[in-house]
């Protein structure tokens, strides 16, 4: 098949499928114009806008705030590796969501649900690129990946096709495209000049302004993206090969509908399904408005008495009357005057009441908007019955709460499957902390995410829902009450028999998937199970024989006196010791002392008479360690 026949093939599939939303496509101006009630400003006919109360309640309901996305591992006992591959995962997305506003995109596909019927969110991985000076040509450069992201783009749903031959279903599509206008410029700059020869016709004067549709079209058997404009013929635009490479293929997931078929997958907004009523509503008003301005005090008075024309002009009137006597005459003022019957204006106004309050029901039956929900009730109302409206609104609209939540996981499951695939190894690395990006176990997070992507892993939305506060706080009570008198049976049971710790652990996180909230207690739940198995799984150390323990207390006893007592006595004899150095210092401090006496007797002696020959005594014996001392008076006994 050559290009051209390749191109024509695929603008006839084009034009067939647009044949077959044309009529969704007015129904959608339709909608809109409806809530934005433009019709009924121009007319001013008592236009009642119901509907736009109706989509302003369910709004909060269905998407109330940014949910937060988390993956785990499927299996809790995977390696190191594993688990940090989920928390560079985790941490990307959280920053992918915080370089646009991505709870802005995520209202825009809800009110489209809401009043059109059908929201769509298109995914497009945005790489940015600058240039860098090459490292051995001078004078030249190279453009290398500066920076890159995933961006979620809003769809608008008359801009949307999809394969219609044969489909019933969202899985049967095997073609999707979505209309994007710009300027021929514009086409220019993107595609190039060489692609769009025939886009622009020969001598066509300010075609940089005139506006071109390009048809971007994802087909999922060949895995090619095809961009292409009726306005060429011959070729396509461009032409790209699986370039997202996700597992889907197509960059959106299944969009949120309103009423489908199984043989269709063109949606019924819910404007359709209370038409006749807002249409019949409005005639209500329409006809209350007119009898209103119909139902007014007119009558006609006797002109002999004109100072009555202007009695009615004013809360409290008094008429001074000329002639007095003939009033009185005539029978009073009923006599002299009449009013025209109101009781018809009164009897329809009330008809016309209760018809609009039926009406008004009927239309929030239809819808599944409780008086509750619109913040509106009886007090006179039991609170079964409070209860019930409740249930009522929450049950109707539950799924289409569900499918909400399904289509932002899923766009977050595309998104990603777009990380781990387009993100390069620096980019990943660098969610991680500075100090653990070069360890073995980041390399290898990293490389398990290029390989497998999101093989294995678990990936889920916290989400906050005002609506059901109270019950959801009162179920984290109820679960941490059981949980607590669980683990308070467990404790000493699993401590006589280890085997019954697998029951516990089954029935306590039994007790935490029915939460709210479990992810934080399932994490905790899990350790301290881990560390519970760990230690009953450790060898038991044997229990000692008592007597012998208190044997070996007792001699233990004993080893410590005799330890004390050897110490008393070197305590003792070092003290002998220092008493005995002290002697004998003392003993040679005396003996030099007396020594000086008598060597200063000598010299006096000299000094008085003739020189003496003195012979030097031998000196003084010096005691034994067995000369009785007195250590008190500082003299030795026997000296």
């Amino acid at each position: 098949m050559t290009k051209q026949q390749e191109v024509e093939k695929w603008l006839k599939k084009i034009s067939v499928a647009e044949k077959k939303y044309n009529d969704y496509y007015e129904l959608i101006k339709e909608t809109r114009e409806f809530y934005k009630d433009n019709r009924g400003m121009s007319r001013r006919d008592g236009h009642y806008n119901i509907f736009w109360s109706t989509v302003e309640t369910l709004k909060p309901f269905l998407y109330f705030k940014q949910p937060k996305p988390y993956i785990e591992r499927g299996n809790k006992s995977a390696n190191k590796a594993e688990k940090l591959a989920c928390d560079i995962l985790t941490k990307a997305l959280e920053w992918d969501l915080q370089q646009f506003d991505f709870d802005s995109i995520i209202k825009y596909a809800r009110n489209d649900f809401l009043i059109s019927g059908c929201g769509i969110i298109w995914e497009r991985y945005q790489p940015e690129f600058k240039q860098i000076p090459a490292a051995f040509v001078p004078d030249k450069s190279i453009e290398v990946k500066s920076s890159e992201k995933v961006i979620s783009e809003y769809v608008n749903p008359e801009h949307f096709l999809a394969d219609c031959d044969q489909v019933g279903i969202w899985e049967d599509v095997s073609w999707i495209a979505r209309k994007i206008f710009m300027t021929k410029q514009e086409a220019i700059d993107i595609f190039g000049e060489a692609a769009c020869i025939n886009l622009v016709e020969a001598n066509e004067k300010d075609y940089e302004n005139k506006e071109v549709c390009i048809y971007e079209v994802w087909d999922k058997p060949s895995r090619k993206v095809y961009w292409l404009a009726k306005e060429k013929t011959d070729d396509f635009l461009k032409v790209a090969e699986n370039p997202l490479r996700v597992s889907g293929f197509f960059p959106c997931p299944k969009p949120i509908f309103a009423t489908l078929t199984n043989d269709s997958i063109i949606p019924v907004p819910d404007y359709c399904l209370i038409k006749e009523l807002l249409s019949e509503l409005n005639g209500i008003n329409t006809r209350m408005r007119l009898t209103m301005q119909a139902l007014k005090v007119s009558g006609a008075y006797d002109n002999s008495f004109p100072e009555l024309a202007s009695i009615l002009n004013k809360d409290v009137t008094l008429v001074a009357a000329k002639d007095f006597q003939r009033l009185k005459d005539a029978g009073g003022l009923k006599g002299i005057l009449d009013f025209v019957p109101i009781e018809q204006y009164i009897t329809a106004l009330e008809q016309l009441s209760a018809r609009r309050q039926d009406v008004i029901t009927q239309i929030y039956e239809v819808t599944g908007v409780s008086d509750i929900m619109r913040g509106s009730a009886n007090s006179s109302e039991t609170a079964t019955a409070v209860t019930k409206k409740t249930n009522f609104g929450t049950l109707r609209n539950q799924d289409r709460q569900n499918d909400m939540q399904r289509f932002i996981k899923d766009l977050f499951a595309i998104k990603a499957e777009i990380i781990c695939e387009q993100f390069s190894a620096q980019t990943l690395l660098a969610f991680l902390p500075a100090e653990s990006r070069g360890t073995p176990e980041a390399l290898a997070a990293v490389a398990l995410l290029k390989d497998e992507k999101m093989r294995g892993m678990c990936l889920d939305i916290e989400n906050d829902n005002v609506f059901n506060a109270d019950e959801e706080a009162q179920k984290i009570l109820e679960g941490i009450k059981s949980i607590n008198e669980l683990v308070g049976a467990a404790l000493p049971n699993v401590s006589q028999q280890p085997l019954l710790l697998p029951l516990y652990k089954s029935m306590i996180e039994a007790v935490c998937a029915a939460l709210p909230k479990a992810r934080p207690f399932e994490a905790v739940i899990e350790k301290v199970f881990n560390d519970v198995a760990a230690e009953l799984s450790k060898p038991e150390q044997p229990q000692p024989n008592q007597q012998l323990q208190i044997e070996q207390d007792k001699l233990a006893i004993e080893r410590e006196k005799n330890q004390l007592k050897s110490r008393e006595l070197d305590i003792k004899a070092k003290s002998e010791e220092a008493k005995l150095r002290l002697t004998e210092q003392e003993m040679r401090l005396q003996s030099g002392l007396k020594v000086q006496q008598l060597s200063d007797e000598r010299k006096k002696q000299a000094d008085k008479s003739e020189p003496v020959v003195i012979h030097e005594k031998e000196p003084l014996p010096v005691p034994s360690k067995k000369v009785d001392t007195n250590i008190s008076t500082g003299l030795v006994k026997g000296f």
